[in-house]
């Protein structure tokens, strides 16, 4: 299972959560910081999977399996 965050905010403290999702997700991305349009700060545009431990990814809904 693959999902796609988007993180935005002071650079300081985006650099501090890429690192705590970093603990429980596997981050993929660039890590290139875009500046907010309309706001202060900037974001970053990130992949996240969640590790399963050797086990197979979990079927999608609607994919036939049960």
């Amino acid at each position: 299972m693959t999902v796609r965050l988007r993180v935005s905010g002071d650079p300081d403290e985006i650099e501090v959560m890429v690192k705590v999702l970093g603990v429980v997700f596997d981050l993929t991305g660039s890590g290139r910081l875009y500046p907010n349009h309309g706001s202060r700060g900037v974001r970053v545009y990130l992949m996240a999977r969640i590790p399963w431990a050797g086990e197979r990814e979990q079927p999608r809904r609607g994919d036939g399996h049960e």
